[in-house]
């Protein structure tokens, strides 16, 4: 992953460079992110787009949010496509399960 590869997705999801400030594209750059449901929120130490999800993660606690932030160690963009047998992706959904599982109970 790299910023231009980046850059083409984002070119393929916004309509106009307006898009680009818009809280739907970029929930990072809404003004209110308050009353916002519990949130989990997986990176990966190695992704270009790591600090950005963790920033956004960050400001829904400003506002009040319950948030839990977890940085995976070693692990690349899209890891999470790895095979089963992977320490790191069962690790992963294990964080996920027991997210899951607290919010049920």
């Amino acid at each position: 992953m790299t910023s231009k590869r980046i850059q083409d997705y984002m070119d393929l999801y916004i309509r106009n460079e307006k898009d680009r400030t818009n809280p739907y594209v970029a929930p990072l750059l809404a003004k209110d992110l308050s009353n916002q449901p519990k949130t989990l929120i997986i990176t990966a130490e190695y992704d270009p787009l790591r600090d950005e999800g963790e920033a956004y993660g960050m400001r829904l606690r400003e506002f009040g949010n319950t948030v839990t932030i977890t940085r995976m160690k070693d692990a690349l963009h899209g890891f999470l496509s790895l095979p089963m047998k992977k320490n790191l992706v069962e690790h992963c959904y294990e964080i996920i399960n027991q997210f899951l599982k607290d919010e049920t109970s």
